[in-house]
């Protein structure tokens, strides 16, 4: 019998940043979670069987969670940061961030100092876990000690479990660099295990980027494949040079007994590693390092595609063993609208989740000047992952058949990624039930513009909201036949007025396409005819979009559609 799935990416559209993932034994299915920042409820929680059809199930924070998370004090692209999604010990745990919360805001709004200082003295890094997707969490519990962002967590097969992130550089040898740290944590009371045993007494500092001049190396994961563990971190930021690199090491006993083994081979080197801190440990040594990168490295990039790739900032990846359809990852990407200058890209949609199929390889020689016969592998080295093979980049659509004898996987790339022709239509004001909203701000109920071009209904009573951030967002309202709108971009503000409402009750629309907004209306149709109101209608006004893309406004969010009352 044959089967053919075919998975296009985005598979999640619209602000859907830093996708983690596993693949669940009991449920026989994906379950994955991405960065929600000031946005609640928050951290979603989607399912898919095959990664072609995926359904948003839950949410793991609630309006009571996103309390206790102080998400109502963060600042704009503050909140919740890059999570990491686990089984551990029979529990689902999220290990996450909360970012750039406002202190003084928080005690002013009635935030206890204890609850500030709980989250303070964690950097805002905490772990929420359940018995089930469907909830409920229960936490925060807040990592004391913990320092720095995008937390991962990681049981190796020895029973030891591994809070692992990054943080800036304690010394730093250029800006922008970075350290990946880890200590054993334990699960039952989330703190940090100290009993002086390797990555059990202090942070242990295990790698500051692939290169020379290296910046934010982030968002780094473990995982165990046959004899090895592995590490993988975006490095470049989350911005034109993303990439994803690898790393690895030994250790068939163990993670723990691969650390052991680590420090006694520097001792017997004679190699003296400069201690970070009083109290860390430092396993990048000048001669030797724990954990040894892929010659290949970069594993996955858009960087050196240049800027006429409409796919960029490619990175942030995680990894997962599908029983049926083997490795793959997902990752953050950002489709990019190119503006009227040269060279100028600007994005509207946030950092979005795509995934690729995974390979495991070796090379077949090592290709020295003697040789040395045939080249041997030991069973236990799975290789170094390789991202979409033959393809070298994130495919638009990968096509997986399932026959008898095996699977086929054909990943394939469409001429752009920007531009969809037929306008989505969202319609802010239909009473639907899956919105969000900005912290706490319970007067705008807002849901992710998913593509471009989309097509929004100006509200007969209320008003339509384009939002960015707090500061960079577009208002659009009916005040009897005439539209109202207003635009604020930082400090500058502007409004005004044009007639649109014409004789047969037609309401005008916004369509958001090609860096504008347009104030359309088309007598005698329906905007839920969105292609024939588009092709149809008369432009009554075109405003300047690009102050509501990522580029111009700063931050790490995608725009929103809103409803405000």
């Amino acid at each position: 019998m044959t089967t053919t799935i075919t998975i296009a990416n985005p598979i999640l559209h619209g602000m859907h940043p830093d996708p983690s993932w596993i693949w669940d034994d009991d449920l026989r299915q994906i379950v994955l979670v991405t960065s929600t920042f000031e946005l609640v409820p928050g951290l979603p929680i989607y399912v898919s069987r095959d990664m072609a059809h995926w359904k948003h199930v839950s949410d793991a924070i609630d309006e009571e969670l996103a309390r206790r998370l102080l998400i109502p004090f963060v600042d704009d692209s503050g909140g919740v940061y890059a999570p990491t999604l686990r089984r551990i010990r029979g529990k689902y745990v999220i290990a996450c961030t909360i970012a750039r919360i406002n202190g003084r805001k928080a005690i002013a709004e009635g935030c206890s100092q204890a609850e500030l200082d709980a989250a303070q003295a964690a950097e805002g890094n905490f772990v929420l876990e359940s018995d089930s997707i469907d909830g409920p969490w229960r936490g925060p519990f807040w990592i004391e000690g913990a320092e720095g962002i995008d937390p991962d967590i990681f049981e190796d097969g020895d029973g030891n479990v591994y809070w692992t992130q990054t943080r800036p550089a304690v010394n730093p040898q250029w800006e922008g660099q970075t350290e990946v740290w880890t200590q054993r944590i334990n699960p039952e009371t989330w703190t940090f295990v100290d009993d002086g045993l390797p990555a059990g007494s202090g942070k242990t500092v295990i790698w500051r980027g692939y290169g020379m001049e290296s910046v934010w190396a982030e968002a780094p994961h473990l995982y165990r494949v046959g004899d090895y563990v592995y590490l993988m971190t975006a490095e470049g930021g989350t911005s034109f040079e993303h990439s994803e690199m690898a790393m690895r090491i030994y250790a068939p006993h163990g993670l723990l007994r691969a650390f052991e083994a680590y420090e006694r081979e520097v001792s017997e080197l004679g190699e003296c590693i400069p201690q970070v801190r009083d109290g860390e440990r430092c396993y990048l040594g000048t001669a030797i390092r724990a954990f040894h990168a892929d010659k290949k490295n970069p594993i996955l990039t858009h960087r050196h595609l240049g800027l006429s790739e409409p796919l960029q900032c490619v990175g942030h990846a995680d990894l997962l063993l599908h029983p049926e359809l083997g490795w793959w990852l997902v990752c953050l990407g950002v489709r990019e609208t190119r503006g009227k200058h040269d060279g100028e890209l600007l994005s509207y949609l946030g950092r979005e989740s795509f995934v690729a199929p995974v390979s495991w390889e070796h090379n077949p020689a090592d290709w020295k000047l003697d040789g040395n016969g045939a080249s041997y592998t030991h069973e236990g080295d799975p290789g170094w992952p390789v991202t979409c093979a033959g393809l070298g980049r994130l495919a638009d659509e990968i096509t997986v058949t399932t026959e008898d004898d095996g699977i086929t996987i054909e990943p394939r790339v469409k001429s752009s990624l920007a531009g969809d022709v037929e306008p989505a239509l969202v319609d802010v004001a239909d009473g639907s039930t899956n919105d969000v909203v900005v912290r706490d701000e319970r007067d705008v109920s807002y849901r992710r513009i998913a593509k471009l071009p989309t097509l929004m209904p100006i509200p007969m009573s209320g008003s339509l909201v384009i939002r960015q951030n707090s500061t960079h967002y577009a208002v659009f309202s009916m005040h009897g036949t005439d539209v109202r709108y207003e635009t604020v971009n930082g400090d500058d503000s502007q409004a005004g007025s044009v007639a649109a409402l014409r004789a047969d009750g037609t309401r005008p629309a916004v369509l958001f396409d090609d860096n504008r907004l347009l104030v359309i209306v088309a007598e005698g149709l329906d905007p839920a005819d969105s292609s024939a109101f588009v092709s149809r209608g008369q432009v009554l006004l075109s405003i300047d979009a690009r102050f509501l893309s990522t580029e111009w406004a700063g931050g790490f969010v995608g725009c929103m559609a809103g409803f405000m009352a």
